[in-house]
């Protein structure tokens, strides 16, 4: 009987380890492979704004937090010195904020933000509403300068101590008592009951005064530089962007007396985009080009100067055909302008000279991929965000000498967990495409392609990814997102391939009305014809092909599906395919439908019945996925239950329909668009990469086989070793924190956890052991145990060395909470109450003690790491057993957390292991290691 417990802890040690080589006589994984979680919990910088005298920047920085158990976008402000490059953090919360502007005398900066008011912030009405906030550049605590029941729309400084803005007039009598009665209902375009968009002023430390009565919508603002006056654009309509009648007017204001005189009156302009000159003396805006007579669907952007002397609008010769590509930036000799050229941007700088503006092109390290930017008014010092399609975006200060970006600083540190991850090649590619007219596009290389400029063994699978718009285009910058998740597509071995189809914008006037009253024809024919040019080169297995695209990207890719059947698969997100209720049901139906149909649908009924992909949905075979919001007033959702229940009705193709409630065009809720991605991924992996089928019901989340099944996702080294290889050596894999969904981590700078106990061949790759062995052959995966806190410190240090990344030990608080978050799942660790299958008390432990002794080894209870299913996705193992890990107590000594496999569960509550044999460490990727954490139930 004395025997027993040795020979049963053999056999399942042996059976175990060999089934779990076997599992792992698979290909490795990526050593940083990309995550869902890095796409749609992705760090971005935007709204920069520089002070007058160039000296500082501020933008806005957002970041996934979960807030009130819930994970939602937040963003605050930070603030940068233009001369060092340093910067620092001005606001923090879990609210959003917009729009930043620097006071004329840079002591200030305003933003608009729905973050909480403070005490004495009167009724729940102003819940949520964006009101205008201050923060003083030198420090101190925000505060808000407006309480309304309405959200502030627009806003500008008009001194040092005063602001003007845009909102909606005060709720009326009437609206009151519909509140009362929660009378919800709905009168579609009520011009006599929507309140009106008017001007406001408020000083710093007063309350806002009405500026104007004005019945309209005002929906644009400039005020000049010195504050005396503002150019507002106010629409005249609520339906403008349907029918695109009622043209806005445009007035100048006297902020004086509230005075509006409309200017531009009887012509055919249409403004947006205002911006002063620094003198004042005019401002320039942004009108788009069409030669259609009425409708301004697919345009060219102009640039255009209204000169007040004058009083008149003059356009600006650009000396550039294809018009804006982005922002134009008013300063003292001229303006700079980014200019549209396919699939990148110009920047541009136009100086004043007799003749009116002369264009230097910009040079610089990150010329041309300027995505957006900012500048000092007298042009010395510009803000900028910068990326390409294989760079993730940083934002940057840089002075502007002549002609040049000069001395660029990096002023953001965003995605600190992208580090190391592969981006691979990415091509500018053309070919003939329809009318033999030339094509440019974007081939996103396989992240498993070989060697510098990208090798593949054999044909590979392809993913053509289509814009939408249709007037949009792919540009080489950054694009990883859950609307097309690129790098997942690539990490499996895939092409990606984005089209920029006739009709793209960016490429002039007539490239992108070009599919006028051709809708579908020229694209379809673009697409086509670069799938086959990549077959051509020996590049695409055609046997492999798939289709995604959300809006217009959804509707090609349905188009394509009925017009061959090449495809193995399709995603179909917020498309139409019927465009007859189109017309009615989308809040621009006519200006759409009425431009590329050439009229309502009762004028062209045949034609429009033609183009609706529904009527051919009886030759479609492509296994088809469908997306849609439920409240979707660009693609109605009904569009998407036709497309369904059509593919559903003739069966000839698998069909899924994937419905997000209460969700607009875009997906805003976190969760909703980790489902769209984790859908897509997972019916891409079914029909196109032909990948395993997702885990039966009939197969336990924490069972011993879900376990092994989902340890064949973890990075290996030689020899089969759990781990990944950094400058040779064999390191810990991490993976994101975000995956464990119900652990709150109060701090940003903790984003990853290592996937599994420190192993002894990853120790042994640290103490110079090139065979990363470890130890006795089968023992690699153990856990390392026996080391000391100092060891475990060591050991991280030189782990952040080789790698340069922010290795470090948990603190207390996080390895608890990790532990209990394990403990709420359906994980079973690696305790003393499993060996015995119960849990025994201290009395009963005290006469178990001698047996356990008389097993051999230091540490005999120990398995694999990796033992039993992990919690999170992707799953992190053996937080509720095996080794003890060294965490850092908040005095900076050392302690070891959570349960080990010579302890009980009931013994647990007295604290853990105090045998070294069963003490190991985990890593963490965190710049500090204050983080205090909170938990829910799993």
């Amino acid at each position: 009987m004395r025997s027993q417990p040795r020979l049963l802890l053999s056999l399942l040690s042996c059976s175990l380890w060999m089934i779990t080589m076997s599992l792992f006589a698979q290909p490795s994984a990526a050593a940083h492979p990309w995550t869902i979680e890095d796409l749609i919990q992705a760090e971005t910088a935007s709204d920069w704004a520089v002070s007058r005298d160039g000296s500082r920047a501020v933008w806005v920085q957002s970041e996934v937090r979960k807030v009130e158990e819930e994970e939602k976008r937040v963003s605050n402000l930070y603030l940068a010195n233009l001369e060092t490059g340093t910067t620092v953090q001005l606001t923090r919360g879990d609210a959003t904020v917009s729009a930043p502007a620097f006071s004329p005398d840079g002591r200030h900066i305003a933003f608009a933000s729905d973050r909480e008011l403070p005490a004495g912030g009167g009724d729940k009405s102003k819940a949520g509403k964006k009101q205008l906030w201050v923060i003083p550049v030198s420090g101190g605590e925000a505060y808000p300068v407006t309480r309304l029941e309405r959200s502030v729309r627009l806003f500008a400084w008009r001194t040092a101590e005063e602001l003007v803005f845009a909102a909606q007039e005060s709720p009326s009598a009437w609206e009151k008592e519909r509140k009362e009665k929660k009378d919800q209902a709905v009168v579609v375009d009520d011009y006599d009951r929507e309140p009106p968009v008017r001007l406001f002023k408020v000083e710093l430390e007063g309350e806002p005064e009405r500026l104007s009565t004005n019945g309209d919508w005002i929906d644009e603002l400039a005020v000049t530089p010195d504050g005396s006056r503002a150019v507002v654009r106010a629409q005249q309509g609520l339906s403008y962007a349907f029918y695109q009648r009622r043209a806005p007017h445009l007035y100048l204001v006297d902020l004086a007396t509230g005075t509006f005189d409309e200017i531009l009156e009887g012509s055919s302009l249409r403004p947006g985009d205002l911006a002063w000159d620094p003198d004042g003396e005019g401002f320039y805006f942004a009108e788009e080009r069409t030669t259609h007579p009425t409708l301004r669907t697919a345009t060219v952007t102009d640039l255009y100067r209204y000169d007040l002397a004058a009083g008149e609008a003059r356009r600006v010769d650009l000396d550039w055909e294809r018009g804006l590509g982005g922002d134009f930036l008013p300063v003292t000799d001229g303006f700079l302008a980014l200019l549209a050229d396919g699939v990148v941007t110009r920047p541009a700088l136009y100086r004043k000279s007799g003749k009116g503006f002369q264009r230097q092109v910009l040079t610089g390290d990150h010329v041309p991929h300027v995505d957006a930017w900012a500048a000092a008014v007298d042009g010395s010092r510009v803000v900028y965000a910068h990326s390409t399609a294989n760079t993730p975006p940083q934002g940057y200060g840089a002075g502007l000498a002549g002609s040049a970006l000069t001395s660029p600083k990096q002023l953001t540190e965003l995605n600190s967990d992208f580090k190391g991850k592969p981006t691979g090649r990415v091509e500018v590619l053309r070919w003939p495409g329809a009318n033999g007219d030339m094509v440019e596009g974007l081939l996103h290389w396989p992240l498993t392609a070989e060697g510098e400029n990208g090798e593949i063994a054999a044909p590979a699978p392809l993913v053509v990814d289509i814009h939408g718009g249709p007037a949009w285009a792919d540009r080489d910058s950054w694009d990883q997102r859950w609307s097309g998740p690129l790098l997942l597509w690539r990490q499996r071995g895939a092409f990606v391939l984005q089209v920029n189809y006739h009709g793209s914008a960016f490429y002039g006037l007539e490239w992108v009305e070009s599919i006028r009253e051709r809708y579908y024809e020229q694209e379809r024919q673009d697409i086509l014809t670069g799938i086959d040019e990549l077959v051509r080169r020996g590049l695409v297995d055609e046997g492999r092909l798939g289709l995604s695209g959300w809006s217009n990207g959804g509707i090609l890719t349905a188009d394509l599906i009925t017009v061959t059947d090449r495809f193995r698969a399709a995603s179909v997100g917020a498309a139409d395919v019927e465009w007859i209720s189109d017309w009615a049901n989308v809040d621009f139906g006519a200006a759409f439908d009425e431009y590329y149909f050439g009229g309502p649908p009762w004028e062209r009924l045949e034609h429009y019945v033609e183009k609706s992909p529904f009527f051919r949905l009886t030759e479609v075979t492509t296994p088809t996925i469908v997306f849609t919001g439920t409240e979707d007033r660009n693609v109605p959702p009904h569009q998407s239950w036709s497309l369904f229940r059509a593919l559903q009705s003739l069966d000839r193709a698998p069909v899924r329909l994937v419905l997000f409630p209460g969700e607009p065009h875009g997906l805003q809720a976190i969760a909703h668009q980790r489902r769209k991605v984790q859908e897509e991924v997972a019916w891409f992996d079914r029909h196109l990469f032909a990948a395993e089928e997702p885990r039966p019901e009939a197969l336990p989340k924490g069972s011993l086989l879900a376990g092994l099944l989902a340890r064949q996702g973890a990075a290996t080294g030689p020899g089969g070793a759990l781990g990944q290889l950094a400058e040779g050596q064999l390191i810990p894999e991490t993976v994101p924190v975000a995956g464990l969904g119900s652990v709150a981590f109060e701090a940003p700078d903790l984003r990853a956890v290592g996937r599994f106990e420190v192993t002894r061949a990853q120790w042994a790759s640290y103490e110079g052991e090139a065979s990363h062995e470890g130890g006795a052959a089968g023992q690699e995966d153990l856990p390392r145990t026996g080391v000391s806190f100092e060891q475990a410190q060591a050991y991280v240090r030189w782990l952040a060395e080789l790698t340069g990344r922010p290795f470090r030990l948990p603190t207390k608080a996080e390895a608890e909470a990790l532990v209990e978050f394990a403990e709420g799942g359906d994980t079973t660790g690696n305790t003393l109450d499993r060996w015995l299958g119960y849990a025994p008390n201290p009395d009963d432990r005290a006469t178990l003690d001698p047996y356990l002794a008389r097993l051999p080894g230091e540490a005999p209870l120990l398995l694999p790491v990796g033992h039993r299913g992990g919690a999170g996705e992707p799953p992190v193992f053996d937080l509720d057993g095996n080794a003890a890990e060294w965490a850092v107590a908040p005095d900076g000594t050392g302690l070891a957390v959570g349960p080990s496999a010579d302890r009980s569960t009931d013994a647990l509550r007295q604290g853990a292991t105090e045998d070294p044999a069963y003490i190991g460490l985990r890593v963490v990727e965190g710049a500090t290691g204050s983080a205090r954490v909170t938990t829910t139930s799993n």
